[in-house]
């Protein structure tokens, strides 16, 4: 009776000993992969906005030469440090910088956090797997650009149910001016389209899209960002079809 006691238990403690797995998590902090972060570190890009206004009637392209530049630190409001982040905008030729707005960063083993325009996105979460997801959009209010563009579709409302994903891990991408990157991590926060490319004009169509690829100690890289509507004819003629919403595309140029 003592034999076969003693044998269920060194069955048991061998079968919980098995069931158990070691976690092993990239040793890379995610800072390495955002923006370095230390007063007097920039990253420079070319930024190519295109904007549908009046009612589709005007689609304006627009190209400027976009430096963010790591100005200072604060405190938040959890008493994290936080990092002060300018971004200054000049013309094509960077003749002249204009700061246009200050955005913050709080960094943590967890995330990566950026506050921008008072709307707070969980950039980077660890660990930093390939297609590990994250709600990276849940701080957002509902339809946080509806002061910009009058949306209807839900994605483009509903940014606060996103999962961000990590599409590549420490694999070479190279940006638009042909300069290869060896490291880096692309995120894919969300794509999705109806009736794109637009081949029946009189139906609803639209387009979802925003992908960030960040370098190893450099950060963000290269955005492609699309949030459209397209609303088709009324049926009596009075309104034509048209565009509403924007697309945004940043490539580095250059850094320290």
């Amino acid at each position: 009776m003592k034999n076969r006691l003693g044998a269920l238990l060194i069955a048991l403690v061998v079968a919980i000993t098995s069931c158990k797995k070691t976690i092993s998590y990239p040793a890379i902090p995610l800072t390495d992969y955002f923006i370095t972060l230390q007063v007097g570190k920039y990253v420079t890009y070319r930024l190519d906005s295109l904007n549908f206004y009046y009612y589709g009637q005007l689609d304006t392209t627009t190209s400027y030469l976009a430096k963010d530049s790591v100005e200072g630190t604060t405190v938040d409001g959890t008493g994290a440090t936080a990092w002060l982040v300018t971004r200054y905008l000049s013309d094509t030729l960077g003749d002249s910088w204009t700061p246009t707005e200050t955005y913050t960063v709080t960094p943590s083993v967890q995330t990566i956090d950026m506050t921008e325009n008072n709307l707070r996105f969980i950039k980077l979460a660890w660990p930093m797997d390939l297609g590990f997801s994250w709600t990276g959009n849940t701080y957002l209010p509902y339809a946080p650009y509806q002061d910009l563009f009058q949306y209807s579709s839900y994605a483009n409302q509903d940014l606060g149910s996103w999962n961000y994903t990590y599409m590549q891990v420490n694999q070479p991408f190279t940006v638009t001016n042909g300069t290869k990157y060896d490291s880096t991590t692309t995120v894919l926060q969300f794509a999705d389209s109806t009736n794109v490319p637009i081949t029946d004009p009189t139906s609803f169509a639209s387009a979802t899209y925003w992908s960030e690829t960040y370098a190893k100690h450099i950060g963000l890289i290269y955005r492609h960002t699309e949030m459209w509507e397209y609303q088709p004819p009324t049926p009596d003629g009075s309104q034509q079809g048209y565009k509403i919403g924007f697309e945004l595309t940043m490539s580095v140029v250059d850094h320290n």
